[in-house]
């Protein structure tokens, strides 16, 4: 009976310990992701960045030659949370208010009414800093009408998106700011 006890005892342990060796492994292999995630370089990064708008492009091109559009596609697949959100509380604040109260009356982020295909060029990184960036570049559908775009960007899960833009270069801040503003006058 004492070596069945013991023995019992024994298993029980090594099976104990099993498990602390296991979560510890556990835990540095989520460590070891998050490091991977810190070790991209800035250069990969700029890379990255440099060749965003040709990726959103590519992409808002094969959406827009589509009979219909569905927006919530493209804004889901290249805005940030930050900005899906904030954009989802301005539609809710809007929804039954006559035209003229409207924050967004034409809502068109990527093309700005021009007709696929759109080209982008003049790509140029204004600002730079670990997880955020600024960029400007132009886009055109091949005919007399250009429009230059701005873009801030985050960095996260590996990838960029956009949480701030304008069309308006003139202005000093995004369409963000706006939707604040409309916000705070016309909150419930």
């Amino acid at each position: 009976m004492r070596k069945i006890l013991l023995l019992l005892s024994f298993l029980l342990i090594v099976c104990s310990c099993g498990n602390n060796v296991q979560k510890t492994m556990q835990e540095n292999n989520s460590t070891d992701s998050v490091v991977a995630e810190k070790k991209v370089s800035d250069t990969d990064k700029k890379e990255a960045l440099q060749g965003y708008p040709a990726l959103v492009y590519a992409k808002v091109n094969k959406v827009l030659s589509q009979q219909s559009v569905n927006q919530n596609e493209l804004d889901s697949a290249f805005f940030a949370k930050s900005y899906l959100d904030l954009k989802a509380e301005v539609l809710q604040v809007q929804d039954g208010k006559p035209f003229d109260q409207l924050f967004f009356v034409e809502y068109m982020p990527f093309s700005q009414g021009l007709c696929p295909p759109i080209i982008i060029s003049g790509v140029k990184i204004e600002s730079f800093k670990e997880d955020k960036a600024e960029i400007t570049f132009t886009i055109n559908d091949g005919e007399d009408d250009f429009v230059k775009m701005w873009w801030h960007l985050q960095y996260a899960n590996g990838e960029w998106r956009i949480d701030d833009w304008s069309n308006y270069l003139e202005d000093e801040y995004g369409i963000v700011k706006g939707m604040r503003e409309y916000l705070q006058k016309n909150k419930k």
